[in-house]
């Protein structure tokens, strides 16, 4: 490996092999195209053009880097007022490296309508099932709505044989399929079957024009050799463009698998797991040059011209080879260890969250969902770490399931989700994996990749040496100064410390483009003053943009049911100073009142909260909005400006953005374009108002708790 970060890597396998302890990691990043439309990259799973892309990503992904792979169509996730499961592309590969399917070409890789014809159909399943050794006759036609569908092989393997079954007896004519637009496969009348009948069975059907093969559920050595026996049936038919579908076998180590999933807003790709950082950087090296080649990419851009993530998660998850040999059944205090280490750093839940976070988002922190959170989690904690091992595993999942979720009881929806731990209620829960959720994608793969770096070095440091330190009660000042980029970033050194004196070189400078692309600067000011001794110096006063926990409202009638709305008009920036002396001789105003600036360590800086634009349905409607928020240095000694500048959180001419900025140069114009120097204050009188903060706002200025004044 030829990386800045190969000692670091390194330090970080030395570590888990000091403590004998073995951790994969994976996760979830997020992809949309280059100009995304349509409610299918906003809000809705699905689309017409997602599933046209998945398939091109999937097939660009196996010609260029894993030759050899299949790719499998299966169901996805199926909520509510859904009326069918959201659909998943599965590119399954061997460990071995051995081929699982020769071909690509043979696959359908777009949606454009195939020319098959059912006669196709009939030929590949005839000639598979000659090659499976069970013959033609058991063969049924297949009908949808009286007309004739496809073809159906009752097929199981047993004893290391192809076992089929005649459904003669069991229906008069053609197999009447039930009503519905999905797979065949799903849709046999099993029920009519007399007891005793074979009930799993493969589906040959045209789906688009084009010939679509349902696979029955198997285990993983059967399914190989069935794969491999369909293939061979669509070479001698002389097919190409054909879709497998139906059922993928277990979870199996020695069948790595990339998950294309329809998601609300964006494509989302299941890694398969890594045994390490490297192999994990690797692979995400791999897929967002597919995903460049087939016109995708990890970033949005708003119409102001802020450039952020897809909004979609990149979640990192960790686990062990196999479920139940999770490091974290290993080690009863690892668990306890990383909700402890987390809470103590909340730049672990900030820095790398998309723009939709706090209590209400999908990643919430344990002390952001309930006031007794904490309280019961030290117990739980202290539980844990009591079971002994190997720990009682129902019970270790009842010590967290019901503590670690969001404010509605939803136990996927935690900034550290144990889900998929050992959840005995979710069909994929007893994998012995933990999730970490705050993590959005980024536009670039070497960032993406560095938080995951950071991420496993965080829980190398943990097996290695629990953490037992109790909770910090931070009460307001969670987010009063933790959504401030410079205590973010104080946070993050605190952690790379930490790391360095557990032989862990994480240099915290790596961070610091992703820092500066997370937390953009909008302006300055740069200002000079005399000290004691009359000599001169330089100093800046630097805006940044900040963050803001949008909160969710109330339940509204929509369409005969009820919805819930975030009150999204809310923003914040920051104001960091270079030199804390000029704040003796200087004060800041913010539509003229006053911001009072914090130290902690290095950092001096402080907050501006304001009400950015008119929203309703929106919490407190009788605040006015305050953008352009009025930036004014005031020198103390003569109370005049000597420094101005309006921000605005819109384009600054008045008129609107008809369309997204279509490059990164265009959205860097639009962006610098909102900070506006403004030198018609310059030079006149302020009085500087009296004001109060509230023990939750120590750091930040609320305009809201203010009236409004008038600005020059």
């Amino acid at each position: 490996m030829s990386s800045p970060y190969s000692a670091c890597a390194s330090a970080i396998e030395a570590s888990l092999r000091r403590t004998d302890v073995a951790i994969t990691m994976g996760g979830e990043p997020t992809f949309v195209p280059l100009h995304p439309e349509g409610a299918e990259w906003a809000t809705a799973a699905l689309g017409p053009t997602k599933l046209d892309y998945a398939r091109r990503f999937a097939l660009r992904l196996i010609r260029d880097t894993f030759p050899g792979a299949v790719l499998l169509e299966t169901t996805g996730k199926h909520y509510p007022g859904e009326p069918l499961p959201r659909w998943t592309l599965l590119l399954q590969r061997r460990a071995d490296g051995k081929p699982v399917w020769k071909n690509a070409k043979r696959l359908r890789g777009d949606i454009k309508p195939g020319k098959h014809r059912l006669a196709d159909a009939r030929a590949v399943l005839q000639k598979l099932a000659r090659t499976l050794g069970v013959g033609t006759r058991t063969i049924r036609p297949l009908a949808n709505g009286g007309k004739s569908a496809g073809y159906v092989l009752p097929l199981d393997h047993v004893d290391e044989t192809w076992i089929t079954d005649n459904w003669r007896a069991d229906f008069d004519g053609a197999v009447e399929l039930f009503p519905g637009d999905g797979y065949a496969g799903l849709r046999l009348p099993l029920g009519q079957l007399a007891e005793g009948r074979l009930r799993r069975a493969l589906t040959v059907e045209l789906r688009d024009g084009a010939v679509s093969v349902f696979v029955p559920p198997l285990l993983t050595a059967p399914y190989l050799e069935l794969l491999s026996h369909i293939e061979d049936a669509f070479a001698a038919v002389k097919l190409t463009g054909c879709t497998l579908t139906g059922y993928a076998p277990p979870s199996d180590p020695e069948l790595p698998t990339i998950g294309f999933a329809s998601d609300p807003g964006v494509l989302e790709i299941n890694l398969a797991p890594c045994p390490d950082w490297t192999a994990y950087d690797t692979q995400l090296e791999a897929l967002y040059t597919a995903a460049t080649k087939v016109g995708l990419t990890a970033r949005k851009f708003q119409f102001n011209g802020r450039e952020t993530g897809t909004g979609g998660g990149a979640h990192v998850v960790f686990g062990g080879p196999d479920g139940l040999y999770s490091p974290f059944f290993a080690f009863p205090h690892f668990l306890p260890s990383v909700i402890r280490y987390f809470q103590h750093h909340p730049s672990l839940s900030f820095a790398f969250t998309g723009l939709y976070m706090g209590p209400s988002s999908q990643a919430p922190r344990i002390d952001e969902s309930t006031y007794e959170a904490l309280y019961e989690l030290e117990i739980a904690c202290a539980g844990a770490e009591s079971l002994g091992h190997p720990p009682n595993l129902p019970q270790f999942d009842l010590l967290f399931r019901d503590l670690l979720m969001d404010r509605s009881g939803n136990t996927h929806r935690a900034e550290i989700s144990v889900d998929k731990l050992y959840n005995p209620f979710a069909p994929n829960g007893r994998l012995g994996l933990v999730e970490f959720r705050a993590f959005e994608s980024h536009p670039d793969a070497s960032t993406l990749s560095l938080h995951g770096l950071l991420l496993r070095a965080v829980l190398a440091r943990l097996v290695g040496d629990p953490f037992k330190a109790s909770f910090v009660r931070w009460n307001g000042e969670l987010h009063d100064r933790f959504l401030l980029p410079s205590f973010i970033w104080q946070d993050l050194q605190a952690i790379c410390a930490d790391l360095a004196a557990h032989d862990i070189p994480f240099d915290v400078e790596w961070l610091r483009p992703y820092w500066e692309w997370r937390f953009p600067a909008l302006g300055a000011f740069k200002l000079t003053y005399e000290d004691d001794k009359k000599k001169s110096h330089d100093a800046d006063v630097v805006f940044r943009q900040a963050l803001e926990a949008w909160p969710l409202l109330g339940e509204s009638p929509n369409a005969g049911t009820v919805s819930r709305t975030v009150d999204s008009s809310m923003d914040r920036i920051e104001v960091a100073v270079s030199d804390p002396e000029l704040l003796e001789r200087g004060i800041l105003l913010a539509n003229g009142y006053p911001c009072t600036f914090r130290t902690a360590g290095e950092t001096t800086a402080c907050g501006i909260r304001f009400r950015a634009f008119h929203l309703y349905p929106s919490l407190h409607p009788h605040v006015p909005v305050h953008a352009p928020v009025l930036l004014e240095w005031v020198d103390r000694a003569t109370l005049t400006v000597v420094s101005a500048a309006r921000w605005h959180v819109w384009n600054p001419t008045g008129t609107p953005y008809h369309t997204r900025p279509a490059t990164p140069k265009e959205a860097q114009v639009r962006h610098a374009s909102r900070w506006e120097d403004w030198p018609h204050t310059v030079g006149q009188s302020r009085w500087i108002p009296e004001i109060s903060f509230p023990p939750e706002g120590q750091h930040t200025l609320d305009l809201r708790r203010y009236p409004a004044q008038a600005r020059g």
